[in-house]
């Protein structure tokens, strides 16, 4: 079998198993979680003019509101399954996207993008969220295979395409805008040393473009300047680091081993294309071509992890989750896949090794990702049935953090009240500002609720409590916090929102009459992050 034979076989069947995968994930992944829940909230608002309104509410530019708007819009609706299916429709394009990158990018079967990227569970599940990271993520493929397409031969159609590559990559996701810089730099590394200053003038002009559509985002860049104080935390890169290391391939250990070796191997195959083009010259076009495409991607990988983080740690200050990396790991799996293509021309047999070790690795990885992508994203929508199966009007529900009750409204029945903690005027979207001002009245931020929770347990009703009740160390009373910005973190909402919690503990402990855990239905392996328990507090003393 030729090596490009070998490398088609290889290239469909893990294309069509990683098809599988997100038919798997998409029937596994069930109700909406929170964030998810945010996105559509803001997406079915009519007319399209209240999208763009509500947008800033939500965590991306313009576009993605936008497509989910249109997608309800036309007919599929805001259901559960309907959106799933956009979920799914995006995560399958993605692979088409990512074959044609492989063409424009000139490696052929793109195996190293496919494994490292495509077969991730990161991507296969999180990828087909109903959340804008799997379409950024399939709009930076897009967009850094058209960048070199267009690097390579210019032409006004190529430019088109280019235009329209950046326009989707810098308004699906915010982060994307700094990916942009590294294939800019990246374009610079491949053009300049043959002086080719026309491609790299298009690649910029195209770039502009997209930069100056950014500009469509100010309100949402505002609504952040707000919210700042109150949730930025600047953690450590070292988090940060440690977090991208997860996502690279959660529960997969051979992913995680090739995501060592694959990138090794690519800058081998990078640097020592790229050092012979610039050492010897030459005029044999298409060598030419190869140094090129060389310093392209090795600039731009190098160059994507340097902007990324300067993003995660400089601009955005935040925790960082496995979905905040998934634009990074498509250009950096790219970037592996042209690496370890060119390196592999080096050798006789370079490319059929490389296909057959692409197909060894895969077939190792398989079952641990087959039992790591099927992941139900919440199970508050079995929590909210069973407080509307079992309790009564008397009853009060206590949902919290506050933000939990986004995904809690959607799925609510029955006639059991319930609050948030601490309550907010509404329940569709993160509205962070209201959390500010409740900071402003410190101890006594939440003492409405906490009567309220008082009341009930006196009337004999119970308090259902929806998350996990934390209590002071045995003996000490619940913190008592000034006003913000006088706390311990200025504005920072956590110390606000772990007392209160505290305090609702605090009370429970010592004037609750039971506490007990509820035993919910099993419903399989659910989302860590949105993975809640039920209690209930009954009686007074």
């Amino acid at each position: 079998m030729t090596a490009e034979r070998a490398a088609l076989l290889v290239g469909l069947l893990l294309t069509i198993f990683i098809g599988a995968l997100n038919v798997l994930s998409h029937r596994a992944a069930g109700p909406l979680w929170r964030d998810e829940v945010n996105s559509v909230n803001v997406a079915s608002r009519t007319p399209v003019a209240a999208v763009v309104r509500g947008a800033p509410y939500d965590s991306f530019p313009l576009a993605w509101p936008l497509v989910l708007h249109a997608w309800i819009a036309a007919g599929q609706g805001d259901g559960d399954a309907a959106l799933r299916r956009l979920g799914l429709a995006i995560g399958l394009a993605t692979l088409a996207v990512v074959w044609w990158a492989g063409r424009r990018l000139e490696i052929g079967v793109p195996l190293v993008t496919l494994l490292l990227f495509a077969l991730s569970p990161s991507e296969v599940v999180y990828g087909s969220m109903v959340r804008g990271y799997g379409l950024g993520a399939l709009a930076m493929v897009w967009c850094t295979a058209a960048t070199w397409a267009f690097v390579r031969a210019p032409t006004a159609v190529r430019f088109a395409v280019l235009v329209a590559a950046t326009l989707l990559a810098v308004q699906t996701y915010f982060a994307n805008a700094f990916l942009i810089v590294a294939l800019a730099l990246g374009a610079a590394a491949a053009t300049l040393p043959r002086r080719r200053i026309a491609p790299l003038g298009g690649v910029i002009a195209a770039y502009a473009v997209g930069a100056a559509s950014v500009l469509s985002n100010l309100p949402s860049f505002t609504y952040a300047l707000e919210v700042a104080p109150i949730e930025q935390t600047g953690p450590p890169l070292a988090v940060q680091l440690n977090v991208f290391r997860q996502a690279l391939a959660p529960g997969a250990w051979p992913l995680a081993v090739a995501w060592v070796v694959a990138p090794l191997l690519a800058v081998v195959g990078l640097l020592g294309l790229a050092w012979a083009r610039w050492r010897d010259g030459g005029d044999d076009a298409d060598e030419a071509a190869r140094g090129e495409l060389a310093a392209f991607a090795l600039v731009t990988g190098l160059a994507a992890l340097a902007t990324y983080f300067f993003y995660l740690s400089a601009v955005a200050q935040l925790p960082t989750q496995i979905w905040y990396y998934l634009s990074l790991m498509a250009v950096l799996a790219l970037t592996c896949d042209v690496g370890t293509a060119l390196l592999a021309r080096r050798f006789r047999h370079g490319a059929l090794a490389r296909a057959i070790a692409v197909g060894v690795v895969a077939l190792a990885a398989a079952a641990p990702v087959t039992a790591t992508v099927p992941v139900r994203m919440t199970n508050l929508d079995v929590v909210a049935a069973t407080i509307a199966r079992d309790g009564t009007p008397s009853d009060l529900a206590v949902v919290f953090p506050w933000y939990l009750g986004i995904t809690f409204e959607r799925y609510a029945r029955g006639d059991v009240p319930w609050i948030t903690l601490p309550e907010m005027s509404a329940h569709d979207l993160h509205l962070h500002l209201e959390i500010r001002d409740r900071m402003t009245r410190g101890a006594a931020g939440v003492a409405a609720e906490l009567a309220r929770v008082e009341q009930v347990l006196r009337a004999g009703g119970a308090v259902w409590i929806v998350g996990e009740p934390m209590s002071p160390p045995p003996g000490q009373a619940a913190p008592s916090l000034p006003p913000a910005p006088d706390g311990p973190r200025g504005w920072r909402a956590g110390p606000y929102l772990d007392m209160w919690e505290l305090q609702l503990g605090a009370l429970l402990r010592a004037h609750a009459g039971d506490v007990e855990r509820v035993a919910l239905p099993e419903v399989g392996q659910v989302n860590a992050w949105e993975n809640v328990p039920l209690y209930r507090a009954r009686g007074w003393r």
